[in-house]
């Protein structure tokens, strides 16, 4: 039994710490272009979709291992319920009777465990249901439209700069504005 007990605190330790730092260099303003009515390309429904059962899974998993990893605690065996199990959990998360080692740290790691996978379930069913409700439209997005430098304003490198430029919108015109500080 203490066996299992440590291969369940690894996957969980595993599941919760598995993330790394994102690093992209950002965009310049000439690279970026906004379209309110560009829809994101077809297929980008399914990837969401996917993308939340996934984070669902994980999570659930997560859950699952640590009911296992404190089987004598109240309301332990709810952990195995998918999605709704980590709030039902938290109905009763004091020590138990069968528990032989209760401290108030175990009730707070086990209580923030059930926390941290009940909200990273509820994101993964909601990230699926926005891919399942996400209108698309053709799978080549349209070409960035030409920068016009006569409508721009020069910047001056190491300087705070505004700079407009005119566009046209399908209900009318207007203007974007661009600053660097």
């Amino acid at each position: 039994m203490p066996l299992l007990r440590r291969a369940c605190a690894l996957a969980v330790g595993l599941a919760l710490s598995s993330a790394g730092a994102a690093h992209a260099e950002e965009p310049t303003i000439d690279e970026v272009r906004y379209n309110p009515t560009e829809q994101p390309p077809t297929g980008t429904g399914f990837r969401m979709m996917l993308t939340g059962v996934l984070l669902t899974g994980a999570w659930y998993g997560a859950a699952y291992g640590t009911s296992y990893l404190y089987e004598d605690a109240p309301n332990s065996k709810d952990l195995r319920l998918p999605v709704i199990g980590p709030w039902k959990a938290m109905l009763d998360v004091g020590c138990g009777p069968e528990e032989s080692t209760c401290s108030t740290s175990t009730v707070v790691l086990r209580t923030t465990l059930a926390v941290v996978s009940g909200v990273g379930q509820a994101g993964g069913v909601l990230v699926f249901l926005e891919g399942l409700f996400l209108d698309t439209g053709s799978s080549t997005p349209s070409p960035a439209s030409p920068s016009k430098p006569n409508a721009r304003s020069e910047r001056k490198p190491e300087t705070a700069s505004l700079s407009w430029s005119p566009t046209s919108l399908p209900g009318g015109a207007g203007v974007e504005v661009f600053g660097q500080f």
